[in-house]
């Protein structure tokens, strides 16, 4: 049944030479040979690529602004996919990271079955569906050492130390959250000199970011539903963080945070430096739809990273 007010979608199948045809209708200009326009819309699709030339729209029409070249659209495009590929990295290694630090600490406390114990976690609905997720995945897992536990050993999951292996970045998330004591949340963001909120808050926000990089997402000019909160300490950070409205909604913002946690992490990385090479490599790219300011360079969280 179709709702009042609303209309049946009635454009037609586009071939590939109708959708460039299009474009140049709508004053896109196809600077390069009609063969590779061709090819990069039958490989990248022709609505995905519609999210990077966007903003290149007249206001209030469908037709594109006066020198709106089809090689910026790409530029836009590979740009993007290089900077989640290095978003991906560095996620990963916090993920890790705090995954470890999380084991550590509650198995040191509460002992290598930490996650079994119930009293640990505040919402007892929320530590169920948990639990009972880590329970199936444990028994799915082709994982050798999860399997030689299950096989061994009377109790529904292995050990803290090994089951954090299966956990995905989003359960991470919500385990961290759902620690019953301040003090527990406190020891483990203590390794990261972050409070425990701001902790919980970035683990959040990865938790969306890893899923826009894993499914392709556009991030680079995104504006982030699910923001960070402003941190208390260290002093670095705070006077690198961008807080009014707008940027406080991009990129901007994480990625001084995945700098603070990668120099921790690993001391002798080079993720800033190839952050710094992609942001040289496209130097037509707009760093301010990311949430850069002016002087970002100058700021201490930068220059303490390692080569």
């Amino acid at each position: 049944m179709i709702q009042p007010n609303k209309t049946p979608y009635t454009k037609p199948h586009y071939t590939y030479d109708q959708q460039l045809a299009s474009l140049l209708k709508k004053g896109m200009v196809i600077d390069m040979e009609e063969s590779q326009a061709l090819h990069y819309l039958s490989h990248c699709n022709y609505y995905r690529l519609s999210g990077y030339w966007y903003d290149y729209k007249i206001a209030d029409s469908d037709d594109f602004k006066a020198n709106t070249h089809f090689s910026d659209v790409m530029q836009r495009y590979q740009f993007d996919k290089a900077l989640r590929i290095l978003l991906l990295d560095a996620i990963e290694q916090i993920e890790v990271s705090v995954r470890t630090k999380m084991a550590y600490h509650l198995g040191e406390v509460y002992g290598a079955h930490a996650l079994l114990n119930k009293t640990v976690f505040k919402h007892q609905g929320a530590y169920q569906k948990t639990l009972s997720k880590l329970k199936k995945e444990s028994v799915d897992s082709n994982e050798v050492f999860i399997q030689h536990f299950l096989a061994k050993y009377e109790e529904p999951l292995p050990p803290i130390w090994a089951t954090v292996e299966l956990m995905s970045m989003g359960q991470l998330s919500h385990c961290y959250k759902n620690l019953k004591t301040r003090q527990d949340a406190k020891v483990i963001a203590d390794n990261f000199y972050l409070d425990s909120k701001t902790l919980q808050s970035f683990l959040h926000h990865l938790t969306t970011l890893r899923n826009h990089c894993a499914h392709h997402s556009r991030v680079w000019n995104r504006r982030f539903t699910i923001t960070l909160q402003r941190p208390k300490k260290p002093a670095a950070l705070v006077s690198a963080w961008q807080g009014d409205a707008i940027a406080s909604k991009k990129l901007y913002n994480t990625l001084i945070m995945m700098v603070w946690m990668l120099n921790i992490i690993e001391p002798e990385h080079n993720w800033t430096h190839r952050l710094l090479a992609l942001l040289n490599e496209y130097k037509g790219i707009d760093s301010n739809n990311m949430g850069f300011i002016d002087t970002w360079q100058s700021q201490e969280i930068w220059s303490v990273s390692r080569d």
